[in-house]
């Protein structure tokens, strides 16, 4: 279709006629998600605010249907790459995103580690040398006031080096697991914490085999300091919260991506500013990857 009949379509955004508006959105939706660049370079100052509104909502709904098909795709992949999930719940609120630019950013951070471990080194000294580089040389920090939609974002936490707990923490993983490092989520209610175990290859879903294979845990929003169970108890005697297995095993991938989308629902419920559709979608999403 050419700019130009897009464009006449477009005019008919704002017309009184719903079914004549349905089919305008319709025709253009069923081009598929390139025809966006082209929505947002249409947009005309001249254009009414009903006309302004919908051709939004329009944009935002091939975007959104766009990023639900991807998530398909990754949860049907073999393996569900975190760092591919994570980008792709990044998108969700920065639909312009490059993940060739995200790619780049971690592979120069995976780099510095790099170079500084070798198979020599115990997990202890191997986990001295990540923590050392990514909090200390390149600057990577927990931030308590990181809390707004962009703050859980993969892009935002690598450009501005502040991050909370569960996006410190994710990051902190992708990176880890790109070295070989064998450090998983672990959802301890009311934080994120890491374990590092025995192995890359765990069995999910056998909570005691997990608990074997833990060897230490990691606080990422905290420098990654080390702690052990013991503490882990402690804090949970101390909160009133009863043990359960979760809060101290491994959690697979889409386990920590659900967690991160909790985190943001709870997030824009608390905010009487939030948009409702934004709780709403981030819901869709949640029941999406919990399928």
């Amino acid at each position: 279709m050419k700019e130009t009949e897009i464009a006449a379509l477009i005019t008919l955004l704002d017309d009184d006629d719903q079914e004549v508006v349905a089919h305008v959105w319709n025709k253009i939706k069923s081009i598929g998600p390139s025809i966006v660049p082209v929505l947002e370079n249409s947009w005309n100052p001249e254009y009414n605010p009903t006309q302004s509104e919908r051709l939004e909502d329009l944009i935002h709904e091939i975007q959104f249907e766009s990023l639900v098909a991807e998530i398909d795709t990754w949860i049907n992949a073999p393996t569900q790459d975190l760092k591919r999930g994570y980008f792709l719940i990044s998108k969700y609120f920065f639909p312009e995103i490059d993940e060739a630019v995200i790619d780049s950013k971690i592979a120069k951070i995976r780099q510095k580690i790099w170079i500084e471990l070798n198979n020599q080194q115990t997990p202890f000294e191997q986990i001295q040398i990540f923590n050392q580089v990514i909090y200390d040389h390149l600057g990577f920090k927990g931030d308590l006031n990181s809390s707004t939609n962009s703050d859980f974002c993969l892009n935002h936490i690598l450009e501005t080096k502040r991050a909370n707990p569960i996006s410190m923490g994710l990051l902190y993983i992708i990176v880890a697991q790109s070295l070989h490092l064998p450090i998983f989520g672990v959802l301890l209610k009311g934080y994120f914490v890491l374990a590092f175990c025995k192995s890359n290859h765990l069995a999910f879903g056998d909570s005691d085999k997990l608990m074997d294979d833990v060897l230490f845990y990691l606080n990422p929003f905290q420098q990654g300091i080390i702690f052990s169970k013991a503490q882990i108890d402690d804090y949970l005697k101390r909160t009133n919260i009863p043990s359960e297995p979760k809060y101290y095993i491994p959690a697979d991938n889409r386990e920590n991506l659900k967690e991160l989308l909790r985190y943001l629902i709870v997030v824009n419920e608390r905010n009487e500013k939030s948009n409702p559709s934004i709780f709403s979608e981030l819901k869709v999403l949640l029941k999406k990857i919990s399928r």
